[in-house]
């Protein structure tokens, strides 16, 4: 009899522990954060074709083009340099300047005055940081990447009263041949 209840006991256990083996995984498993995880290899895949047909630069935007419904950028490609690398390449080509690093942190190289046309995708992102916002000169303050309409873009950049925006690099994602983000570059 001793026995017998010593067995029972231990299959009893031994339910116990599968059952909690198979809740503590089961849990595991459905939380977010491994849930991402395991959709995550089918989007990273995705994400790598889509990394295949794009690039991303930083140019001067030197005018906008519409044609047949199609907007048009017609950029100025830029070598963009911030931080430590800003000073580094400043030191490079600027060696008696007396100067410790970049000015404002920053450093544009622009050797070549080679304009492109690309296509601006109907649908694409665009993020401001410093646009006149309502005509005045006090509209015209600094919010970080501020999500504003392709159209309303087109319509800045085309007013030069308060703000000249083609004075300023836009951070250009390019996918298949369209601009999908533009992103402005404040400079102090």
């Amino acid at each position: 009899m001793k026995n017998a209840a010593k067995q029972w006991k231990l299959k009893m256990l031994g339910t116990a522990a599968l059952l909690l083996g198979i809740i503590v995984l089961t849990t595991y498993l459905l939380t977010p954060a491994n849930a991402e995880e395991s959709t995550s290899s089918s989007q990273a895949s995705a994400k790598e074709a889509q990394a295949a047909n794009s690039e991303m630069y930083t140019a001067y935007v030197d005018k906008l083009q519409q044609e047949n419904g199609k907007l048009y950028l017609i950029v100025d490609k830029i070598g963009w340099y911030q931080g430590e690398e800003a000073d580094k390449v400043f030191e490079q080509r600027n060696p008696d300047s007396g100067i410790d690093g970049a000015p404002d942190g920053y450093y544009i190289i622009n050797d070549s005055k080679e304009q492109e046309r690309v296509e601006v995708s109907s649908d694409a992102e665009v993020f401001m940081q410093l646009y006149d916002r309502d005509g005045t000169v006090q509209g015209t303050n600094i919010q970080w990447n501020e999500p504003i309409a392709l159209s309303k873009f087109e319509s800045l950049y085309e007013n030069k009263n308060i703000l000249d925006l083609s004075v300023f690099p836009y951070h250009l994602t390019v996918q298949d041949g369209k601009v999908t983000k533009i992103v402005q570059q404040y400079i102090p």
